[in-house]
């Protein structure tokens, strides 16, 4: 699915669908492939029930911590699919954005597929106005997500 307020891509994971659902809800292991290196992601807490907390903490070089207010899960059917936004926080309570030009709201729905060698790993990202796909995207979007997939990917071959 694309349009003018979603970012998505696909990959193809060599791994098990239960071992992708792993990576994505155990803070552990959220915590060494989430965030592209060289970024190492210190913190992770994952609660993955519609109504669970989704937050994360960052360190980015030469820019210090990113951390902002825990998100929602809305889905989370495992092994399958697991949609969360930062839009509301855990039990469904909205968030207070802020104003900034990075401070934007955003839907993540993971989708994983069981195909032939592992699985088929498709992530979107739906946005609520264009100029803050637009802001997601020249945040690199693609590479960063992307790293982060690869990341996630070797994680998941290995468990």
């Amino acid at each position: 699915m694309t349009d003018d307020l979603t970012l998505s891509f696909t990959r193809h994971i060599k791994a098990s669908p239960a071992n992708v659902w792993r990576c994505w809800t155990e803070p552990d292991l959220l915590k060494q492939w989430f965030a592209p290196a060289p970024v190492i992601t210190t913190e992770a807490e994952i609660d993955a029930r519609p109504g669970g907390g989704f937050r994360t903490v960052m360190e980015v070089p030469e820019h210090g911590t990113m951390a902002g207010d825990p998100g929602c899960v809305l889905l989370a059917d495992p092994a399958a699919r697991l949609v969360w936004t930062n839009a509301l926080g855990p039990e469904f309570r909205p968030n207070a954005m802020g104003d900034g030009p990075m401070d934007f709201a955003f839907t993540a729905d993971i989708r994983i597929t069981p195909a032939e060698g592992g699985c088929t790993y498709d992530v979107t990202v739906l946005h609520a106005t264009d100029a803050a796909r637009a802001v997601h995207e020249s945040m690199g979007f693609f590479d960063g997500w992307g790293s982060a997939a690869d990341q996630m990917a070797a994680l998941a071959a290995g468990l």
